[in-house]
């Protein structure tokens, strides 16, 4: 079992030209994604360094109501994609196979739309529905008793306040509910963001107490872990009892500890996409959203968390902070590859922000970027602004798929997008700590 250790911040500013900045970098020519059929991905793809290279997929909206289910190749090669309108959560679940919600659509309204379920294999290229499976922000399988987990949201009057709460709801394949657990029994209002951030639901205006946006299921052991954006806590849940056995972050019982080892009020803000990566380590994507010790900050990261349930502390043992370019509000992801480097999914649509100007940088829609352990960026996949990314995955396939098929959900004529060359200057202030580890 591997272990983590806390490292030492190195903070490091890079201000460069940027022929220097390529020749350091190793840096190979942009390359743009090929076109499948009459689809254009719009993505363009930049090389710096020694970089990863498989398959990936992930959910993309864009213009007139795009939305688009893509896997591809790092090297811009359309392998597969899907077209209907709304995807959301996708998860490479077994080789060759995904798990994703969208087709339909389904409704919900505010913070939290829904969707439907569905398994994908790759390989024979056919799909598993699971149309009554209905779940926002997130999704969960358990494939040996053919049950997911679900998150559910509703509005319920508190004193004169009408609250947006969630559930988890573990469900059978037909939606059937199989056991509940309510934010509303467990999580007091004394935890509500200061933001005092709400949400529109059925044209009235709610309090957005939880918001709920990630699950991550240790179905074996009866575990869940339940991200909750607006508190700045993560918790991790007995399902046999229902108990909190731990809650980590802003409103924990851990003792945060900041890159000096002195106590700070929390490690992250509105953070999406937790997972659980080795027993007590997790990886998520810190937006540095609503930062209540800094609002103004706009860096977003991608942060590796330790936590020490014997002393009860918890400290970031890696992490790589973007620059404002790449701030992120809603969405994003960590992605830990293969080859140990580490993928985010920087997904906005805009990066333009009131927080971060003075915009001294050129927009861009959604951004993933490949990190290696030591900070250096290796990759960058780039797409035009008014695309939004909300989550990416990495691929494990037994054998090389069919290339360029587009089983359109809708079938449709798509318009081939006119792409423009751009290249990523990588001149910026970049903060990340190195990794080690003790086996």
């Amino acid at each position: 079992m591997a272990f983590f250790v806390k490292k030492q911040r190195t903070r490091m500013m890079v201000v460069v030209v940027i022929a220097v900045c390529l020749v350091l970098s190793g840096y190979t020519p942009t390359c743009f994604s090929e076109t499948a059929n009459v689809f254009t991905l719009p993505c363009t793809i930049d090389t710096y360094g020694n970089a990863w290279n498989g398959e990936l997929t992930f959910p993309l909206s864009g213009p007139n109501n795009s939305n688009y289910l893509v896997v591809m190749d790092t090297n811009g090669s359309v392998v597969n994609l899907r077209e209907s309108n709304g995807y959301n959560a996708v998860y490479n679940i077994a080789n060759n196979t995904l798990l994703f919600q969208g087709e339909p659509y389904v409704g919900g309204a505010g913070t939290a739309p829904t969707y439907a379920t569905h398994i994908w294999n790759l390989a024979t290229n056919t799909t598993e529905d699971f149309f009554n499976v209905i779940s926002h922000h997130d999704i969960q399988y358990d494939p040996f008793n053919n049950t997911f987990l679900t998150l559910q949201d509703y509005v319920k009057t508190v004193g004169n306040n009408s609250i947006l709460y969630d559930k988890i709801v573990e469900v059978d394949a037909e939606g059937n509910a199989l056991w509940t657990w309510d934010t509303y029994d467990y999580i007091p209002l004394s935890e509500a963001s200061p933001f005092n951030e709400t949400s529109s639901i059925n044209g009235q205006t709610v309090i957005d107490f939880t918001h709920a946006n990630s699950l991550d299921w240790d179905y074996n052991d009866s575990i869940i872990y339940l991200n909750l954006r607006n508190t700045n806590t993560f918790y991790e849940i007995n399902q046999t009892t229902g108990d909190i056995i731990w809650a980590c972050g802003e409103f924990g019982n851990f003792t945060l500890l900041g890159a000096d080892g002195q106590q700070v009020s929390s490690l992250w803000y509105h953070s999406h996409d937790l997972k659980e990566v080795a027993p007590d380590v997790f990886t998520m994507f810190n937006n540095d959203y609503e930062n209540n010790t800094n609002p103004a900050d706009c860096h977003s990261s991608l942060i590796e968390l330790t936590l020490n349930e014997t002393n009860m502390t918890a400290y970031v043992n890696w992490s790589w902070e973007a620059p404002t370019q790449y701030w992120t509000t809603y969405g994003g992801a960590t992605v830990i590859l293969p080859n140990g480097d580490f993928l985010g999914d920087f997904g906005d649509p805009t990066h333009e922000y009131s927080q971060n100007q003075p915009w001294d940088f050129n927009d861009t829609g959604a951004v993933f970027i490949e990190v290696n352990t030591t900070g250096q960026i290796v990759r960058t996949f780039t797409f035009p602004v008014g695309y939004y990314a909300y989550r990416v995955d990495a691929l494990t396939v037994t054998s090389p798929l069919p290339s360029q098929t587009v089983p359109l959900v809708f079938p449709v004529a798509l318009t081939a997008l006119e792409l423009t060359a751009a290249t990523i200057m990588v001149a910026a202030i970049q903060t990340f700590k190195k990794k080690r580890r003790q086996t």
